[in-house]
């Protein structure tokens, strides 16, 4: 216990000092993760992760604003220098974009599919370019990670508005990205 109590005193000591190095972090309640604002500087979280991951240093999570690290419980005495060279290289090899704008999905609140989540993934299907699915029933679900939040479920009707917000979505988040989907027979 005496050891996991040091290294979360070590992180928190980490965070700081890294505020201090003027990086863009955002404080979470969890002082093992460290939240990297990308966007601060025109950089999404995707183009971040590939040049971290590249250059040796794996995150958790990467978000169109946002990187994920988390420190776990292993000794870390590297991590402010290896993080703070990587960040200024990053600066300085790579393409800023404008300001980085959520775009709110085209989901309601509560919706139901017209055929049944189970009926659905068992029917028979065919698989189709996510681009081709306009008005099909759908036999898969479209799920990206992250956020690990379906897009789209068997049994809903794929509408226009779905399709150009998956397709948006596909600059950021590569899985999403010439994505084919089961339909249903009609």
């Amino acid at each position: 216990m005496r050891e996991y109590k040091k290294r979360i005193s070590e992180a928190k000591i980490i965070f700081k000092e890294l505020i201090k190095r003027k990086i863009p972090l955002i404080q979470t309640h969890d002082p093992l993760k460290i939240v990297l604002n990308t966007s601060k500087v025109g950089i999404d979280g995707f183009t971040a992760d590939r040049f971290f991951y590249k250059n040796g240093l794996i995150a958790e999570l990467p978000e169109m604003k946002t990187l994920t690290f988390c420190l776990g419980f292993s000794n870390q005495k590297d991590f402010i220098f290896l993080f703070q060279k990587l960040w200024e290289k990053l600066l300085i090899h790579t393409n800023k974009s404008c300001i980085f704008k959520a775009i709110k999905p085209p989901f309601r609140l509560l919706q139901s599919p017209e055929v049944p989540i189970g009926v659905a993934w068992a029917s028979k299907t065919y698989s189709i370019p996510l681009s081709k699915s306009l008005g099909k029933i759908s036999g898969d679900i479209i799920c990206p990670y992250p956020p690990g939040i379906p897009l789209i479920v068997p049994g809903e009707r794929i509408d226009k508005e779905r399709i150009d917000w998956i397709e948006t979505q596909s600059l950021y988040n590569q899985d999403l990205l010439n994505s084919y989907i089961r339909v249903l027979h009609n």
